[in-house]
């Protein structure tokens, strides 16, 4: 912690001083014809020799606006306004214009002449705000994601997590088409800025309401990047390798051509030290940051790594490959629409890793990891456009995953007074194959008769598993003072067909009001198949075990029918839905011939409404009510006995349990000055609740699946977060964001009702100056707090204070040559469930320079972990048992890497 405030105090002092007074650029704006006053006017301040924006404000309700006057230097001022000419006027050192009346035209009366030269570096065009790329400074050979992080409102973490006007970034397009489908950090990190003429960002509506032209009110923030058309036939990519120490390397390959509407892409990616990631929704997917996250049933987490995809928080050190190719192109005046991809990954590792558990349950293990991971994926998507009313989308997609593991592990069970009951010695090979396909139909039909439309979807999907095994474990029970020895072979065979097909038709009741009425079938078939076979007298493995076998049959047909009304007006959105579904799902042992069939009809209603007090500012609320049905593997009683002590069982006799959730978000963005502000909250109850219940008997833990009768599970969540700019001369930003997450959830241990209180505080605040001049940093901050009180387990909890901190910071000597270091310092103090406080700071030197003309070649020499404290280490508190990990990680080495942006553009 010393460490940490001796660190935030240097950066906060060290600053140059604040800027000394300066003059206004201020008056008054109006309508040269009747002298109308004209509120929220844009007002931009640019320098003259190359149109950088340096300042930007709207004028009040008076039409009177202020911007501070730089001391040097030729600038221009404009002033736009919606249906009026543009204004603009030379801004002289030494002027006084701190009176100016700026009369603004209309342009229904402009005869001739164009009244702005040069660029305007943001324009509003009705939802979309519109970037002028050429009016930010970025460094040379920039990639997208430089010139983002550049552009007023947004903001780029890490991991490459966009964040727009307040909003999380969802899409990220070329020229208004997807490329390498979802993933937005291969836009963002393989295209370069010098090929971009705009960014517009814009809330996209989703596929059905662009194509029936109703709005049904989804919306995801996307960016859409607008390429140069000089870019647009060229080929352009970026290689670079890199060796250091204790034989880690890395290297990676991205190329681009592009021609017209063509685009080609191959990127691979190789190394060991983590750095094979393209996409951070993969690590969303898998894990956080750094800090606390929260599950619906109360429980938390908090770790030190991020996505495994890469090679990072795998136990070990990762060897991984990441690789993929991708084609898009139009044909015949845009009618056909094709783009096809393919990507492979494969990831290894081996490594130590240590789990403790404290609380309700006592153990200890010690686990040695060896696995492989190897995966093929090839989508398809082909657009028909029959006429300008009918519109056919066809995707597919075909998976191969070949996993494999061979683990050993020892563990120790302990009673109440820390005495051994039980000791484990286990080894397990599991090889799994694992193919994956899909296929779906999208045809959309619009009438004559605005906004009436008919859509068909229809999807068929298939998921097969075919693995073998090998189980070898020892167990010793002192509580029954007994030994015994499992030898088996394992087979797995898993199949799974789901096929699905709904119509829905919409019909305009005015300008402003639609009724949708749909409905859709969806059967699903799946079995599962598990044998565990013991040792014959001659050594083989012949003899069938049941009672850690299975094969079950599991079939569900499901009916939906949907009523909805949604209105949807330029400030006002409002939708309700009825969704009614019959399901019926039946579960059969082949090897007993019983089954079990169950129905179950059920309501789930959605409400939403969304209200724009203008086109940056808006109030949000949605409720769901949802019966949440048992899955698989939730109800089929199946026993595996891969884990001695801890073994998990369904039940058969599970009921659905009924969730209701609200939202409010309330978000406000001011497009020139890049400030927002939100505010949220949630409130969800979960009637019944289907909970993993323990019991404890001669040192065996079993969790079982069941309803809590009833109990309801209760869970709020309130955030708010605001972004202002402290000092534009110094380039200083700042972000503080608070989150406060309360639950009460319910499960039976031994029998007994226990109740689990969680409330946890956190603060995180952002501080950041980005000028890519002399020093540059980013820093974060994240003090947190927790408490958990169980009604079983008084004495043992995991209340305390956790902090969390990272950022980076640089210093450009000039335009070619940096010095810079990126860091992680997390802290967690002492609880009662672990006596011993966890500290780690990781710091990441180094230095970087620019070679050739064209600053294409950089050489970069970097130390990771340059105090070699980073160990794998995560905590997390669920149902009142609290789990320690440790595991191998990386740790320091050197590195010295060259890469070669390269371009190469066509006639």
């Amino acid at each position: 912690m010393k460490r940490v405030l001796q660190m935030l105090l240097f950066f906060i002092f060290a600053i140059p001083g604040l800027a000394s007074g300066q003059s206004k650029i201020a008056g008054k704006i109006s309508d040269v014809k009747d002298q109308l006053k004209l509120s929220d006017a844009t007002v931009m301040l640019l320098t003259a020799k190359d149109s950088i924006l340096t300042g930007f404000t709207r004028s009040d309700e008076n039409g009177l606006f202020s911007l501070t006057k730089p001391d040097t230097g030729a600038y221009v001022l404009i002033v736009s306004y919606p249906k009026y000419g543009d204004f603009y006027t030379e801004i002289q050192s030494g002027v006084d214009y701190s009176k100016l009346a700026i009369g603004l035209t209309n342009t229904a009366t402009l005869l001739q002449e164009v009244i702005v030269t040069g660029r305007i570096p943001i324009t509003i065009k009705g939802d979309t705000t519109e970037y002028d790329a050429g009016s930010f400074k970025v460094e040379k050979n920039a990639k997208v994601e430089d010139l983002l992080k550049a552009l007023p409102g947004i903001t780029v973490d890490a991991s490459g997590k966009i964040t727009a006007q307040g909003k999380t970034v969802k899409k990220v397009l070329v020229d208004g088409e997807e490329f390498f489908g979802d993933d937005p950090t291969l836009v963002t990190r393989n295209i370069r800025s010098d090929m971009v003429d705009k960014v517009q960002v814009y809330e996209k509506k989703s596929e059905q309401a662009e194509r029936t032209g109703v709005d049904d009110g989804q919306r995801e923030q996307t960016i859409n990047v607008k390429l140069k058309d000089g870019s647009k036939n060229g080929m352009f990519g970026k290689a670079l390798i890199g060796g250091g120490t204790d034989d880690y390397y890395m290297g990676q390959l991205m190329l681009n051509k592009f021609k017209g509407s063509q685009k080609i892409s191959v990127y691979g990616l190789f190394g060991n030290n983590g750095t094979t990631s393209m996409n951070w929704q993969d690590a969303q997917k898998y894990g956080g940051d750094s800090g606390v996250s929260y599950g619906d049933d109360g429980s938390m987490s908090w770790s030190n790594f991020t996505d495994p995809f890469s090679g990072q928080g795998v136990i070990g050190v990762p060897r991984a490959i990441n690789s993929g190719v991708n084609f898009s192109d139009k044909f015949d005046k845009d009618k056909h629409t094709v783009n096809i991809n393919y990507k492979y990954g494969r990831l290894s590792s081996d490594g130590n890793e240590e789990t403790i558990m404290t609380g309700l349950i006592n153990n200890k293990s010690v686990k040695n990891v060896d696995s492989e991971n190897d995966q093929h994926r090839a989508n398809l998507k082909y657009d028909l456009k029959l006429d300008s009313l009918n519109l056919l989308t066809i995707r597919g997609g075909a998976s191969r995953k070949n996993l494999w593991s061979n683990n050993t592990r020892e563990a120790y069970q302990f009673g109440q007074n820390a005495d051994t009951t039980i000791a484990e010695s286990t080894s397990e090979l599991v090889k799994n194959n694992i193919n994956e396909f899909d296929l779906s139909t999208y045809f959309t039909h619009k009438f004559k008769k605005k906004g009436r439309s008919f859509t068909f979807d229809g999807q068929w999907k298939r998921n097969e598993m075919k693995g073998t095994g090998h189980l070898k474990s020892d167990l010793r029970n002192y509580s029954l003072k007994t030994d015994s020895t499992t030898d088996q072979s394992k087979v797995r065979n898993n199949t799974s067909n789901v096929l699905s097909a709904s119509i829905s038709y919409t019909e305009p009741l005015t300008n402003s009001w639609n009724l949708v009425v749909g409905t859709g079938i969806e059967q699903s078939n799946s079995s599962s198949l598990v044998e565990s076979f013991n040792k014959d007298d001659d050594g083989n493995y012949t003899q069938l075990d049941r009672r850690f076998s299975n094969n079950y049959d599991f079939d569900r047909s499901s009916n939906r029918y949907k009523l909805a009304i949604v209105h949807t007006s330029e400030k006002f959105k409002f939708t309700v839905a009825n969704n009614f579904n019959n399901d019926k799902l039946k579960q059969f042992n082949n090897y007993t011939s019983e089954g079990i069939t169950r129905s179950y009809f059920t309501y789930n209603p959605n409400v939403s409404a969304g209200y724009s007090f203008t086109k940056s500012k808006g109030v949000w609320l949605n409720y769901t009510g949802k019966n949440q049905l048992p899955s698989l593997s939730q109800i089929q009683p199946i026993l595996d006995n891969s884990d001695q002590i801890n073994r998990y069982l369904g039940n058969e006799n599970l009921k659905p349990s009924f969730k209701n959730s609200l939202n409010l978000n309330y978000n406000s963005f001011r497009v020139l000055t890049g400030n927002y502000i939100y505010v949220g909250g949630n409130i969800s109850t979960e009637k019944n609740p289907i909970t993993q219940n323990i019991d404890t008997l001669n040192g065996i833990n079993t969790y079982t699946w069941n309803n809590v009768d009833g109990k309801t599970n209760t869970s709020l969540n309130v955030w708010s977060g605001v972004y202002f700019k402290l000092s534009k001369k110094l380039g200083l930003s700042n972000s503080p964001q608070f989150y406060v997450n309360m639950s009460d959830n319910y499960n039976m241990f031994n029998h007994q009702l226990n109740k689990v209180n969680t409330t946890n505080f956190n603060f995180t605040y952002n501080f950041k100056r980005d000028t890519k001049t002399g020093l540059n940093f980013d820093l974060n901050f994240s003090p947190q707090y927790r408490l958990m009180k169980s009604s079983l387990e008084r004495n043992t909890n995991s209340n305390g204070f956790v902090f969390a901190s990272n950022g980076s910071v640089e210093y450009f000597f000039n335009k070619t040559f940096k010095v810079y270091t990126n860091y992680t310092y997390s802290y967690e103090a002492a609880t009662k469930a672990f006596d011993e406080k966890f500290e780690q700071f990781l710091l990441h030197p180094g230095v970087s320079k620019k070679f050739l003309k064209n600053e294409s070649l950089v050489l970069d020499f970097t130390i990771n972990d340059v105090l070699n404290q980073n160990k794998g280490f995560s905590r997390s508190a669920s149902t009142s048992v609290f789990t320690q990990r440790r595991y191998d990680t990386i740790r320091r080495y050197y590195m010295l890497k060259l890469s070669w942006d390269f371009t190469k553009m066509f006639l």
